[in-house]
This record gives structure tokens, C-alpha cells and sequence, in this order.
């Protein structure tokens, strides 16, 4: 445990058995606190103002006890929608803005505070929540109000009703993100009671019975698994067989948004932890739920992405030298992206679909996965040679220059598949054979490399014939001589491509 981590579970201890835990506010927050306390004073005529408790929850709050800084912060208002009490609180900086501007300028902080913006709510998609925002001194502000949720027998979405603290709590997805910061009391309020207890035990739970929580909000399932590898937790067992339950599976592929799941696969790939989040979608068999087209038949083997994920897992860890050569941690996100989608590695097209259909990849990533499967022949032809022996600088030169910029993730994405089908050791021997072989020839910029001859001097060099497909022909044949003939002339390159004419169908 770190040194962090231990001092927090001591402090913990004692303070769930004794008192309220107390945080320390930085500079800003500390005058967002009091811009808010005061917009609170000050505008009592706005209905619901006057008994309005306002308190920071969520992460802002878990994070806030980890000693993590967080620059977000929503709101949590106990008699006030979002929109009335933004519209408020713009209401009252257009009189006092200047002063708060002042404070921060005088502490050196971010003075900027932007206008307000409505996000809608979407309870088809599960979002039943609309959501006021702000950028306040450097803080992305959400503004919302306590809620409880009301579910009929006429509609599968809840309908939002306001709601004490303690219903807000037991509503949300995680203890760990039921706790409250009350701007009053300035302590922090455990309406769960279990949400301290829990961050001390590192146990990722819900508030109330797993399965409803997870049938109301199907995307708590990967959310509750992307804090588990974020922070590091364990998802506690009843929680674990609700994942796992198909009907749950069913409702996340058709009550959320594929841009919503698309956004928690991106965090899980680009946190701490991408694999054991990974492994928790194909323990849970959500592997197809998540990445597969729901259109295609086509039913993918999550096992074999799980090979690859093992096999880039241990690349990351143990072998220095290939990750040296392909570089997988300078894009976390697309390595492990890759290797998610091993089992489409017999159809570029299918995967190309699925990467949008599943989680609305971006069409760059799309662009490399189809490129990675496409370009895979070539690849493999290339390493074989390099294996026994036979390989030309040439040869090398010219696979990589098809692959352009991207090559190292084009070589990344065959070495999963090759992990994934067989034998670990033997997969990673090979390609660091093929990888120093590209070393050793300077070749990490093939994709880089200019033609000798411009395309009037190819033509003159031929006799002068018009342009045609001919042409790109001759680029290749000209690039590929020179990978064997670095040091080559232009006059050379006149006299090897003149010597190509029959070759080019123009003789």
C-alpha cells in the first residue's frame, strides 16, 4: 500500500467509528464555496432559494479523500432544479462577478466564469437527468437536483422527482460515489453508510440490491467496472452475478447509447488499468454486448480476445525491447483497442463496422484496425523472411511504406493475432527479430522515404510516354531499388527504370 494509501485507511478508521470526516479545500474551491454560500445569501427572493443546502457530491468527493485533485464538481441542490439555480447564480455574478474576479486575480488563480449550458435529458438512453453546466475559476461545474427515482408499471423510465440526500445516495451507481460534501457543515456526509467503509476496504458496491440498479441503468455495469480498475478496488460478489445476468446484457445493448458505452470503453482502455477492465467484460460474458455490430450475426470469440489481451499485457510488462521497437505505451488507448478487436482479424470490413456499431471508435482508429487486418499478409510475409534469413532491406522497406505512419500499430496488431493463436514466447521472438531487423536497418521512416526521380524525369527516363497507372508502378519499382541501393545516384535510377520498361507495358 502506498504511503498514501495507508495514512488514508488509518484516518479513515478513526473517523468512521468517531467523527464526520473533514476535507481540506484548495484556494479555488474554497472561493467557489463562497461564491456559491453567497449567491445563496443574496438571492433568498428566487423561490426555493431559502431553504436550499447545496453539497458537492460524487467523485469529486472519493477523489477529494484519496488526495486526488479533481476539477470537477457537481452540484447537488436540495430545492432547486439545475437550470433555476444556474440562471440564479448568473443572475447574481452580473452584480458581483467583478469582485470574485478580483479575489482570484489577487490569488493568482483562474478568474474565467463562462455562461451556462443545458444538457438534456434522455431517459430512452438512460440518461433521466438534465444537466446545467458551468466553467467556474477553472472548474467544470454540473449543477442538478437531489432526486429519488419513480418507476411505473406503464414505463420502463423512472420519472425524476425530487428527493432527500439519502434517496440521491442510494440512487447512484457505486457507494464510493453516494458520498456528500455538505457547504454548510463543510464535513462529508455517508448517507449509504457505506460508501467510507467501503473506500477503506476498497469494495466497489451499489447502494441498494445490484441487480434493480443495474436493470435501471444498464451502463453502471461497465461504470462500476471502471472505477474497480481505476481505483484500484475489488467489485464486491453480488454485484459480480448481477453483471452477468443476460437480461441485464440485453438492456444495455438496447436502453443505452452506443456514443455512452463507446465513452466508458475509452476510460477503462485509457485508465491505470485497461486489462483488468477488459478481462472484466469477457468474465461477464459482455464481450459481444460491448464491441460486436448488435446488427451482424457475425458472433465473435471473446476468449481469443482475451488471449490478446494476456499476450499485450505481458509485452507492457516484460518485454522492453518490442515495446522499444512498437512503442504500444505512446498510445495506450489504440493498443489496447487492437487488441480487443483480434477476433475480427479475418475480416477487415466486419471489423471496421463493428469498431462503430460497438463503441464508436473513431474513424482514425477504424482507419488503423482495417489497415492493421488489410496489411497483415504482407506483414507476416515479411517476418518470415526476416526469420530465415531472406529478408531484403527492401522487402522490409517497401511493407512499412504501405503501412505509412501507423506501421508500428499494423506489426502490434499481427503480433496480438499470432499471440492469440498460439505460442507467447515463440510470437514475441519472431517479430523482435523483425523489429531489430528494422533497427539495424534504419528503417523506422520507410514510410517516409522520397522517390529519386520525379514523375517528369521517370517519364523522360522512359522515352516520354504519357502518364498512366504505369506510372505509380514505376514510383514502387523505383522506391523499393532504393531501399537495396541507399547511396544510389539520380543517373543510376534513370538507367534501373529505363531497364523496366517492358516490365511497365511499355515496351
Amino acid at each position: 500500500m502506498s504511503k498514501r494509501g495507508c495514512q488514508f485507511s488509518i484516518r479513515l478508521r478513526y473517523l468512521t467509528t468517531m467523527a464526520p470526516p473533514q476535507l481540506t479545500l484548495t484556494p479555488t474551491e474554497k472561493l467557489f464555496r463562497q461564491c456559491l454560500l453567497e449567491c445563496r445569501q443574496e438571492m433568498q427572493g428566487v423561490p426555493g432559494m431559502k431553504d436550499l443546502e447545496l453539497r458537492w457530491t460524487g467523485g469529486w468527493v472519493r477523489d477529494k479523500l484519496l488526495g486526488v485533485q479533481s476539477h470537477d464538481i457537481d452540484v447537488a441542490l436540495s430545492t432547486m432544479t439545475g437550470l433555476q439555480f444556474g440562471l440564479a447564480m448568473q443572475t447574481y455574478l452580473r452584480e458581483n462577478g467583478v469582485k470574485y474576479e478580483q479575489e482570484a486575480k489577487r490569488q493568482g488563480l483562474n478568474s474565467e466564469v463562462n455562461r451556462i449550458h443545458t444538457i438534456a435529458a434522455n431517459p430512452e438512453k438512460s440518461k433521466h437527468l438534465e444537466t446545467i453546466t458551468i466553467r467556474m475559476f477553472g472548474i467544470d461545474v454540473d449543477f442538478v437536483n437531489l432526486r429519488k427515482e419513480v418507476y411505473t408499471d406503464e414505463s420502463r423510465n423512472p420519472q425524476m422527482e425530487f428527493g432527500s440526500a439519502e434517496e440521491d445516495a442510494l440512487r447512484r451507481d457505486a457507494t464510493v460515489n453516494a458520498l456528500f460534501y455538505n457547504l454548510d457543515t463543510q464535513t462529508v456526509e455517508d448517507f449509504t453508510r457505506q460508501g467510507l467503509e467501503d473506500m477503506d476496504k476498497k469494495i466497489i458496491r451499489t447502494p441498494l440490491e445490484p441487480y434493480q440498479t443495474f436493470k435501471d441503468d444498464p451502463l453502471r455495469v461497465l461504470r462500476l467496472i471502471r472505477f474497480a480498475c481505476r481505483l484500484g478496488y475489488t467489485i464486491e460478489a453480488d454485484s459480480k452475478e448481477a453483471m452477468k445476468d443476460k437480461s441485464i446484457h440485453e438492456a444495455l445493448r438496447i436502453k443505452i447509447s452506443r456514443e455512452r458505452v463507446g465513452t466508458e470503453i475509452h476510460k477503462i482502455m485509457a485508465g491505470p488499468d485497461p486489462y483488468s477492465g477488459l478481462k472484466y467484460i469477457q468474465d461477464f460474458a459482455l464481450y459481444a454486448v460491448v464491441f460486436a455490430d448488435p446488427g451482424d450475426a457475425y458472433s465473435p470469440d471473446g476468449e481469443i480476445a482475451l488471449r490478446a489481451y494476456d499476450g499485450l499485457k505481458r509485452i507492457l510488462d516484460e518485454k522492453s525491447t518490442i515495446c522499444l521497437g512498437l512503442k504500444p505505451k505512446q498510445d495506450q488507448v489504440l493498443s489496447w483497442f487492437l487488441a480487443a478487436y483480434v477476433p475480427w482479424a479475418e475480416s477487415s470490413v466486419k471489423a471496421y463496422n463493428a469498431a462503430w456499431e460497438g463503441i464508436r471508435a473513431t474513424n482514425a482508429f477504424r482507419r488503423i484496425l482495417k489497415e492493421s487486418i488489410d496489411y497483415r499478409p504482407d506483414i507476416l510475409k515479411a517476418v518470415e523472411l526476416v526469420n530465415i534469413n531472406k529478408a531484403s532491406r527492401a522487402d522490409v522497406g517497401m511493407t512499412l511504406r504501405q503501412s505509412r505512419e501507423t506501421w508500428r500499430s499494423h506489426v502490434l496488431y499481427s503480433l496480438l493475432c499470432d499471440i492469440a493463436a498460439g505460442d507467447f514466447t515463440q510470437a514475441v521472438d519472431r517479430y523482435q527479430k523483425f523489429v531489430a531487423f528494422v533497427h539495424e536497418q534504419k528503417l523506422e521512416d520507410a514510410h517516409t522515404i522520397v522517390p529519386i526521380l520525379k514523375g517528369n524525369e521517370i517519364k523522360d527516363a522512359l522515352g516520354g510516354p504519357k502518364g498512366g497507372p504505369w506510372l505509380k508502378k514505376a514510383v514502387d519499382i523505383i522506391a523499393q531499388w532504393q531501399f537495396n541501393h541507399p547511396k544510389a545516384t539520380k543517373e543510376e535510377a534513370k538507367e534501373m527504370i529505363a531497364s523496366k520498361k517492358t516490365e511497365l507495358g511499355l515496351g
